[in-house]
């Protein structure tokens, strides 16, 4: 039996979440189970020379983005010549581009994944999502809040929902990583005690005026013993100029940095006391997730999936979304903490991470998913192209 010929549709290599869980999941596949090819449609190629260090085959469909008309044409093309026995597609977009491409090509069963609850914030695309639910053979949701989210605004798709929560993979720090992590601590905690880390990007889902209203809050002594820093992509430059602006008048200014996104998240995370969400809306956050996976007790907001990883009390803490009092509260007990106690939250955490998320169960979930898919049937098997349509 040959294995099975996976086609991976994402917008781009870009260090995000979805791409590091697309990433962690090719990077696992046995391929004598699993052949992989990723396509992709922009050329922010962040995880490109990880993929590449595995043999992972990259096709470019376009590089200007969905609007571009011949990525459709190019998609529906690549399906034609190849014999893929699923399509697998992160995020939205690329979602409706291959069920699109679908009705130019073979009938190919596609699978989506769902990464948020924020479904539905947008009317046109819930429209769209619905048109199209019929031509989604499954739905993979990182979470059940996100699975719960998505046959509630979609019960069309109730029976074809799958949670398969994100994986991270467990390991000791490299020698040169602590190294690394050393010399960050040293750069941007200055005469502070404590160094807090966000590892997001700044976007209105983030909430990053939530942070500064609840450090503002804060006690003047414990204030001084904070250094926060926010690394991630500017995607909202209006949201990441009015928090400058806010800053330069702000008696935060000096204890909360705005960093650029690195590939050497590693070294933030050991350099960091704990690590802070402050999300609105959220599926399974990757930084959580992470940082967890490092040992650091978590301070986040309850959006989304995170409850499904913070346990509050025993993990970090966990405050209701919006509520920057309950979260300069939460960050005021982290100062207030001992050291043991931090310690005992932080490999609470990692203990959790390894029981719910390791990388092996996200693979063998997944290749569950597709099993189901495809009732069972060979790779190659002409008559499973039919099981991708026969929810319509």
């Amino acid at each position: 039996m040959r294995p099975l010929r996976v086609l991976y549709l994402i917008d781009s290599l870009v260090g995000g979440g979805a791409q590091r869980q697309l990433v962690t999941l090719v990077n696992a596949l046995d391929r004598a189970e699993v052949e992989p090819t990723i396509a992709v449609y922009h050329t922010l190629d962040h995880f490109r020379p990880e993929l590449e260090r595995t043999g992972t085959r990259i096709v470019q469909v376009g590089t200007s983005g969905a609007k571009d008309p011949a990525v459709l044409f190019r998609l529906a093309g690549l399906l034609r010549r190849e014999d893929f026995d699923l399509v697998h597609c992160y995020m939205r977009v690329p979602g409706i581009l291959a069920r699109a491409a679908t009705l130019l090509g073979p009938r190919v069963p596609i699978v989506l994944s769902e990464r948020n609850v924020d479904l539905g914030h947008s009317r046109f695309r819930l429209f769209l999502e619905r048109i199209l639910s019929g031509r989604a053979a499954a739905v993979i949701a990182n979470a059940e809040a996100v699975r719960e989210r998505v046959e509630t605004k979609m019960p069309a798709l109730r029976g074809r929902v799958f949670t398969v929560l994100n994986g991270v993979e467990a390991r000791t720090p490299t020698d040169d990583e602590r190294e690394r992590a050393a010399e960050f601590r040293s750069r941007h905690l200055g005469n502070g005690r404590f160094l807090l880390s966000v590892v997001a990007r700044i976007s209105e889902q983030k909430n990053p005026h939530l942070l500064l209203d609840s450090l503002e809050a804060l006690p003047a002594d414990e204030s001084e013993a904070v250094k926060v820093v926010w690394v991630g992509n500017r995607i909202d430059e209006e949201l990441a100029r009015s928090l400058e602006a806010r800053l330069e008048k702000s008696p935060l200014r000096g204890r909360l940095e705005f960093l650029p996104p690195t590939r050497d998240t590693a070294a933030v995370y050991l350099a960091s006391d704990a690590v802070l969400l402050t999300s609105s809306w959220e599926g399974l956050p990757n930084a959580v997730l992470e940082a967890m996976s490092y040992g650091l007790p978590v301070v986040a907001t309850d959006a989304g999936g995170t409850r499904e990883l913070v346990v509050d009390g025993r993990t970090g803490w966990l405050v209701p979304r919006g509520d920057a009092s309950a979260l300069g509260g939460a960050i005021s007990g982290l100062i207030k903490a001992t050291q043991d106690e931090r310690s005992q939250l932080g490999r609470a955490g990692a203990e959790r991470a390894r029981e719910l998320c390791s990388v092996k169960q996200l693979v063998r979930n997944t290749i569950d998913v597709y099993r189901s898919v495809l009732g069972g049937q060979e790779p190659g098997d002409p008559e499973h192209a039919s099981e991708g349509g026969e929810h319509e």
